[in-house]
């Protein structure tokens, strides 16, 4: 990797062992762990095969790597770091719910920002921890008190969970009842690329003229602007023409709501609102 590169990204480089480390300063003040309050000053990165892996600080450890090859001179990292940290507090703000839906309580870790949940049923005791992108795992399991080794990768869709029977007989199913251990899964080579998003513009020039199911899901996420301020606007259908919004900074929960779609005052001006700013200071990227 091509040191000068990282450098004009704003980044000091460092040699260790064989391998390289990249430490990026951020100066702009907008990113901080909602927890405890506390600022993020710097974020440490481990540079392999193309990409900055998050190293540090703990709540960014195992973010989605920044691939360098999609980075140009003087493209502003900390904006990239400042959105992956709010599309994980909507992750956690999102499980969270889904988990409180099903009946099973959410915790999150105060210092990594880590949501884990236990459900157990005799003789199982589980516990599931969700990734940065919000996707689920096992990270324990017990059987009469015993550890068991759990999938390597065994991930899975909470959404897909009805209630929580449902999940625990998901859960129940990844174990051999007669051995009492998992099964070998194999794990893939690569992790699997995130998937592109689609802008709503696309979606109804193709589909412009059919409807949406009462009771089907729909999600959306928008990108939005205030001053030097990057906030992210998310909206969740729940059903029919009701829908259950969040917005969120760098600080955490800005505002979370359920609202009637005929109601909704439009994403700017809702920002506006919540922020006290006039109308024309908000930019819908």
């Amino acid at each position: 990797m091509d040191r000068t590169f990282l450098e004009e990204l704003g980044l000091i480089v460092a040699d260790v062992g064989d391998r390289l480390e990249a430490t990026l300063v951020l100066g702009g003040g907008q990113a901080f762990n909602p927890l405890t309050r506390k600022a993020i000053e710097q974020v440490r990165f481990d540079v392999r095969a193309g990409r900055l892996h998050y190293a540090e600080p703990p709540e960014m450890k195992g973010s989605q790597p920044i691939n360098l090859a999609y980075l140009r001179p003087g493209a502003s990292l900390e904006d990239l770091i400042i959105e992956t940290l709010n599309d994980q507090l909507f992750q956690i703000e999102r499980r969270s719910g889904e988990l409180s839906a099903l009946g099973v309580p959410p915790r999150v870790n105060p210092a990594t920002l880590e949501l884990t949940a236990e459900v157990s049923r005799d003789p199982f005791d589980f516990v599931i921890a969700a990734d940065r992108a919000g996707a689920f795992r096992i990270a324990k399991a017990r059987r009469d008190g015993e550890e068991l080794p759990p999938p390597k990768e065994a991930r899975f869709e909470l959404s897909e969970f009805r209630d929580r029977r449902a999940l625990e007989d998901f859960l129940f199913a990844l174990f051999d009842e007669t051995r009492g251990r998992a099964p070998e899964l194999s794990a893939p080579a690569e992790p699997a690329p995130t998937p592109a998003s689609i802008p709503l513009g696309e979606l109804f020039e193709a589909f412009g003229g059919a409807a949406l199911p009462p009771r089907s899901g729909l999600e959306l996420l928008c990108e939005v602007r205030v001053g030097d301020e990057r906030l992210r606007f998310a909206a969740a259908r729940v059903q029919g023409r009701t829908f259950r919004g969040l917005l969120a900074g760098a600080a955490g929960k800005l505002w979370a709501e359920r609202f009637e779609l005929d109601d909704f005052p439009g994403i700017g001006a809702l920002v506006a609102e919540v922020l006290g700013v006039p109308l024309e200071d908000v930019e819908v990227l």
